[in-house]
């Protein structure tokens, strides 16, 4: 009877894949036939007469002030005109067609202590399409020595991609001035990471998957939350909660169509994990190829709202960190105080034996497909506002996720949190005393040291082998 009814509802299930699928490959389209580059600042003057322009964006990263006063000249065949960027660190320049165009900013102009821009970044080419105004060159100037502010993610993001020879240490700063920063923006950055890592711990607790796409489901939920914010014009509020729903029907379609018939066909993990990795590889280039290569930045004011000494913060960072720590809390009250949380937590302890309970261990690890794609969604869309985003961003940070949750014991979802908000904050002070390009591996010596001295991590169970 069993077998019967399984193959009765594999239609509807079918169909509801096919649906929506369908559903966000229209999404997808619709943002690939927009400008994939639409500006994520002001819209440029009316009083320009061009049919297309460049918006030319220069910020430090050590703060993520605007920088004025720098030239850029954008160029193509005979076409060259040269620009000073403004007190908003802005420049427009209109250009006479859709085509391709060399930015190429005047190191000279820029101004002392400002930064410079990292190696291979400058100049840039831009893609210009017929009609469409204010397509962004973004620049981060870091400090010399890629010292800057760090914030982990996707290369091209507000420091990343840094080069660096030498440590984070300024001259002329006192090391509290150089490590206060970098420890609040670590926290938050590590509360970015969590809503991530939980859902990868709580995948892996109940099904045994290290799915190495869930990188993708960040991914998705930041370029959904550039769809709806930057493309559509919507406010960042609408755009926050579509990356998050969107990203829950994502995690759902993923089970639905995927996993659970692997599931079903008893597919070891080992296949599984290989069939992840297929799925990762699969999806970024899709992201690639509707999205482009190029960096992607979320409309946000960028000014500093909160200064208390050297610490200063976006609005978009306070907003982030509170909506991290109430949605963390949330999943705490759901996985201590209602019964899908205490029947997940079940699972995760003993399937064989929550099943012999009377749980419905497919409805748990559903829910669970569909709460991890809304975390990864809304990580997604605020990581896109903490920093400009890429097709690979989730990629990028993958091994930092993975990271979080080995450091927090594999399958707690509580362990995730606390993992992720070491690496976090770890991964930002180091730059301090290394070079910018090797704050991931300074987290991951700590990770091996701590594995160690606890190898279950730091609030995983230690279990008896033989």
């Amino acid at each position: 009877m069993r077998h019967d009814t399984t193959r009765r509802r594999s239609g509807p299930a079918a169909l509801l894949t096919v649906i929506a699928t369908a559903a966000f490959a229209l999404i997808l389209a619709f943002a690939g036939a927009a400008p994939a580059n639409a500006a994520s600042s002001p819209s440029p003057s009316p009083s320009s007469s061009a049919a297309q322009s460049i918006q030319v964006w220069i910020r430090k990263a050590s703060d993520r002030s605007d920088v004025p006063g720098v030239k850029v000249t954008v160029s193509q065949g005979s076409f060259s005109q040269t620009v000073t960027s403004g007190d908003d660190g802005k420049a427009l320049v209109p250009v006479p067609a859709a085509g391709t165009y060399k930015v190429d900013l005047d190191a000279s102009s820029v101004p002392e202590g400002a930064g410079t821009v990292p190696t291979g970044l400058n100049p840039r080419q831009v893609v210009v399409s017929a009609g469409n105004q204010g397509v962004p060159a973004y620049y981060i100037l870091v400090a010399p020595g890629g010292g800057a502010t760090p914030t982990p993610g996707a290369s091209g993001g507000a420091s990343s991609g840094a080069g660096g020879g030498g440590s984070g240490a300024d001259s002329g700063a006192s090391l509290f001035d150089l490590i206060a920063p970098r420890i609040v923006t670590g926290l938050i950055f590590g509360l970015l990471l969590a809503l991530a890592s939980i859902g990868v711990s709580l995948i892996y607790g109940t099904t045994g998957l290290n799915n190495f796409a869930h990188g993708e489901l960040v991914t998705f939920g930041a370029l959904m939350g550039y769809v709806f914010s930057a493309v559509l014009g919507l406010p960042g509020v609408v755009a926050i909660i579509a990356a998050t729903v969107l990203g829950g029907v994502f995690g759902y379609v993923q089970d639905l169509g995927l996993w659970r018939p692997l599931r079903r066909r008893g597919v070891a993990l080992v296949p599984l994990m290989i069939v992840s990795i297929g799925l990762s590889l699969a999806l970024r280039y899709l992201f690639q190829f509707i999205f482009g290569a190029d960096q992607l930045v979320l409309p946000a004011d960028n000014r500093a709202a909160f200064i208390l000494g050297p610490v200063r913060l976006r609005s978009t960072d306070i907003i982030s960190a509170v909506i991290c720590i109430v949605l963390l809390l949330l999943v705490a009250f759901v996985l201590l105080r209602t019964r899908i949380g205490k029947a997940t937590r079940a699972v995760s302890d003993n399937r064989s034996l929550a099943a012999a309970s009377g749980i419905d261990v497919e409805r748990v690890i559903r829910t669970v497909w569909v709460g991890a794609g809304s975390l990864a969604g809304l990580a997604g869309v605020l990581i896109g506002y903490y920093q400009s985003l890429r097709w690979d961003t989730g990629a990028s940070i993958l091994l930092l996720i993975f990271a979080a949750v080995t450091l927090g014991g594999f399958g707690t979802a509580f362990g995730a949190l606390v993992g992720s908000l070491v690496i976090g904050v770890i991964t930002d002070v180091s730059t301090v005393f290394i070079p910018n390009n090797l704050k991931y591996v300074a987290a991951l010596v700590v990770l091996i040291a701590i594995l160690l001295v606890r190898p279950q991590g730091i609030l995983g169970k230690a279990s008896r082998i033989g």
